[in-house]
């Protein structure tokens, strides 16, 4: 747990150096290499005996699927749905090149359609957080959600728990846990609006409801992942955080939290 902890620490220390301290671009080529090894993470889950060929073909596309915020600014109107076609274009049209081994083609193909849908629509969203007025300070509020509900329901399942949430899906979270995590997560939300000085924009409630919502969201993030890897055989997407895994199961969560805090202020105008 130690390891989980300090691990933990250094991470926060250095997202939040990099928010407020470094230029946007930075923020920018952090999730961009965080996008890549996720991609790595992911068809190592979706696809344990993929070759390295197949992979290039999934990242291609998936680049395709994500870039588009940094292309918007050059070419007026290319969205995300704009975006994700050309990248289903793209991977149809390289799979069909490079059909061999066919047998079991459909059912690769299939899963990277899925990872393009998991990673390329909600990265961009992350990204977006940052580019929005304090927009630092928008990111530090999402982490906060997402790590508080991570915190409160790790320590409330650890003493607290006693009924499972959903044993198929991940044996060791529980109803105990998830509550936990609920509370913690609007509890960070409102103390760091308290604290920060650039969400003065968002109201209590505001932040209440992202909290609560965003701790919702941030469980299913995170049993969306664990359903991948049991359906998979595979414990962790990787090794490269200690205490922690990969890189993708340290961010499940956030990948839900992030886009539903920015689809939450696209709808209140701000």
């Amino acid at each position: 747990m130690l390891t989980r902890i300090l691990s933990g620490l250094v991470l926060a220390v250095g997202i939040v150096a990099i928010l407020l301290l470094a230029p946007p671009w930075v923020f920018g080529v952090v999730v961009a290499a965080a996008l890549c090894v996720a991609a790595h993470e992911y068809r190592g889950i979706a696809h344990p005996q993929g070759d390295r060929v197949d992979f290039g073909v999934f990242l291609a596309a998936l680049l395709v699927a994500s870039a588009w915020p940094a292309l918007d600014a050059v070419w007026p109107g290319y969205t995300q749905t704009s975006a994700l076609t050309l990248a289903a274009f793209a991977l149809a049209a390289l799979h069909l090149f490079r059909p061999d081994p066919i047998e079991g083609r459909l059912g690769r193909l299939s899963a990277d359609a899925l990872g393009l849908v998991y990673l390329g629509l909600t990265f961009p969203l992350v990204f977006l957080l940052r580019d929005r007025p304090n927009g630092e300070w928008i990111v530090l509020l999402t982490m906060a959600i997402t790590f508080g509900q991570d915190t409160g329901a790790y320590f409330a399942g650890r003493f607290l728990g006693r009924h499972k949430l959903y044993e198929k899906i991940s044996p060791k979270k529980t109803i105990e846990g998830a509550v936990g995590g609920l509370v913690t997560a609007v509890g960070f939300a409102l103390a760091f609006r308290a604290s920060a000085p650039g969400l003065s924009d968002l109201t209590g409630a505001d932040v209440a409801l992202l909290g609560g919502g965003g701790a919702v969201l941030g469980m299913v993030g995170d049993l969306f992942e664990s359903l991948l890897k049991r359906s998979s055989g595979v414990k962790d997407s990787g090794a490269l955080i200690p205490g922690h895994g990969g890189v993708l199961d340290r961010i499940d969560a956030l990948l839900f939290v992030g886009p539903f805090v920015h689809l939450y202020l696209e709808h209140l105008g701000r």
